[in-house]
């Protein structure tokens, strides 16, 4: 199964940026045999400005990730969470390198996929 995870970093190599601060996400794409690669960037409206949520902004980051099966970011707060899974998308909180960290995704689905076999 090939899909999409939406990476929140600032400097490309670890997953360091929460999800309402990030103004980017690295769109990874995974495919069956385990492989990855960058697949594009995308420019979101940092939902989250000076302590307040702007609820349009995180619906309108939440829009733009769609496609995406994941979305790994350092922290995320449960409005965010609730509005990602609106669309479909998962988020994990975990701090790593974006190598670890999709290795470790792809091992879990793995897992899940052998689950229901």
């Amino acid at each position: 199964m090939t899909f999409k995870v939406a990476i929140a970093s600032l400097d490309g190599v670890q997953i360091n940026q929460h999800f309402g601060r990030t103004d980017k996400f690295l769109i990874y794409q995974i495919e069956d045999n385990g492989e990855y690669e960058v697949v594009e960037e995308r420019a979101v409206k940092r939902p989250c400005g000076s302590g307040q949520h702007e609820d349009d902004a995180l619906n309108q980051a939440a829009q733009l990730l769609s496609d995406c099966s994941v979305a790994l970011v350092s922290r995320i707060g449960p409005g965010a969470e609730q509005a990602l899974a609106a669309q479909g998308v998962k988020a994990f909180e975990i701090y790593d390198t974006i190598e670890n960290a999709l290795k470790k995704l792809n091992r879990y689905f793995n897992t899940l996929k052998d689950k229901a076999k």
